[in-house]
């Protein structure tokens, strides 16, 4: 953050300052000193004008008719503004800025009223003090889209914005040098007069950027904020004012903790791409394959697994698995294209089509859908039997009953998945009968041990 003046300011007061930053001083210019026109160059805003008078009907009878024209104008501005936000709610926005300031928030909803779109955000604000204060750091946000306008307003004292009410965060035409001025006011509203102009235009990947300044007609005063394309805000800049001298704070967007929620608890778990994964397991068992993207969306995404067996075969039969993404849905369904070993293909695992993963990801969670085991359709339910929030590692099992040749007529299946490696562990059910008792199989650990000690599996390479 690059600030214009420094300045020897105790901790104490840089905290207080964060914390608190939210309202501005409308000081004004010393006396004899030259202003240009503020107000040269730009169109006030749309809710300040006159309406004009209606034109007169001209004297042919003719009925008044809906103008069309009007409304597909109108239609468009909105589209044009509900591009420069997130399309669906569960979007998570993180940011990072001055004093080691942070946030995150949450769109909750999507809600529209005729010709009017409001958008709904909660948020946090990271807690400086380690627990210490008891500010409430919660906030929330809406975001109001009219035809041709993005609006802004929030509550709570903690977050690092504006003060202003209603601010028109930016205004169609979306082009470099549109101006305009809004009248607004602040939280203990005193008036303010803003001259608004988006002063640059570029794009990253494919979205644009809109550099849009708020100038304070009457003070040194400013805003700034990048606004993107499908994300919002990108960065926010503000002029604090002091008695000790003038000095710019804000906050920019952290990318990593940033976009629709599912991608990011499902993408945090994909292993390295286009590098050599090994897994090891019984009886001499390996195989290795690399994991590449073959494409993703905001929405969707499609990764392949190109493998082949490394065992005491000595036969170097291929496979290929595919992963399809369904960040919507938040879930993962593993697919096995091709093996020359296996006919249908199988890769292990006696399930296919498997939806591997599903959000949120937390102990106890459960989903189920049909599968197909040894050619006949069945149910397979999944259960997430372990999960730790701290370091991400999650063990998932799989069961699918009445498939005749296992244990009490169960097909079970395990997996072991772990932040930035992907599965690390994987074992399923040998067929045939288990040499237990009955009385030792009405015993649950006693039976785990014992399915545990009739399973097949393999795990990833630690190197890897």
């Amino acid at each position: 953050m690059k600030i214009l003046r420094l300045y020897i300011i105790p901790a104490i007061v840089i905290l207080a300052i964060v914390l608190t930053a939210c309202g501005t001083s409308n000081k004004t210019k010393p006396p004899g000193t030259q202003q240009q026109n503020p107000f040269e160059g730009v169109t006030p805003s749309p809710s300040n004008e006159t309406p004009q008078e209606e034109s007169q009907n001209n004297g042919q009878g003719q009925e008044d008719e809906p103008d069309q024209t009007a409304g597909n104008k109108e239609m468009l501005g909105i589209e044009e503004i509900t591009q420069l936000l997130p399309a669906r709610p569960d979007y998570q926005w993180s940011y990072n800025g001055f004093a080691e300031y942070g946030h995150r928030m949450v769109l909750q909803d999507i809600s529209k009223q005729d010709d009017v779109i409001i958008y709904h955000v909660k948020g946090e604000v990271d807690d400086m003090s380690g627990g210490e204060s008891n500010q409430d750091l919660s906030f929330s946000v809406t975001y109001t889209v009219k035809p041709g306008v993005l609006i802004q307003n929030k509550t709570g004292r903690a977050m690092m914005d504006t003060s202003f009410k209603d601010l028109e965060l930016i205004r169609t035409p979306l082009q470099k040098g549109n101006s305009w001025i809004q009248e607004t006011t602040k939280e203990d509203g005193t008036p303010v007069t803003l001259k608004t102009t988006i002063t640059d235009v570029k794009e990253e990947n494919g979205q644009k950027i809109y550099t849009v300044v708020y100038k304070d007609t009457q003070s040194e005063y400013y805003e700034k904020r990048e606004i993107k394309e499908g994300v919002g805000v990108l960065s926010y800049e503000k002029l604090y004012m002091d008695p000790n001298g003038n000095f710019t704070i804000g906050y920019y967007i952290y990318y990593p903790g940033t976009g629709y929620r599912n991608k990011l608890e499902i993408d945090a778990y994909l292993p390295k791409l286009n590098t050599q994964l090994r897994y090891f397991g019984l009886a001499e068992y390996g195989h290795v394959g690399v994991l590449k993207k073959i494409s993703s969306t905001s929405d969707n995404a499609i990764y392949e697994f190109q493998g082949k067996y490394q065992d005491g075969s000595g036969i170097n039969d291929k496979f290929t698995v595919r992963y399809y993404i369904d960040y919507v849905k938040g879930t993962v369904t593993e697919k096995v294209m091709s093996s020359t070993r296996f006919d249908p293909p199988e890769v292990n695992s006696k399930l296919h089509n498997l939806v591997i993963l599903k959000t949120p990801f937390k102990q106890g969670a459960t989903w189920s859908h049909s599968t197909r085991v040894n050619g006949k359709e069945y149910k397979v339910t999944a259960k997430i039997k372990e999960y730790d929030p701290a370091t991400g590692r999650m063990k998932v099992t799989y069961t699918v009953k009445g498939v005749p040749g296992y244990f009490q007529n169960t097909y079970i299946e395990e997996r072991i998945f772990e932040r930035g490696r992907g599965m690390v562990g994987f074992s399923n059910l040998m067929p045939g009968d288990i040499p237990i008792s009955e009385a030792d199989a009405k015993d649950s650990k006693k039976l785990g041990e014992a399915l545990i000690n009739h399973m097949f599996g393999y795990s990833l390479n630690p190197e890897f």
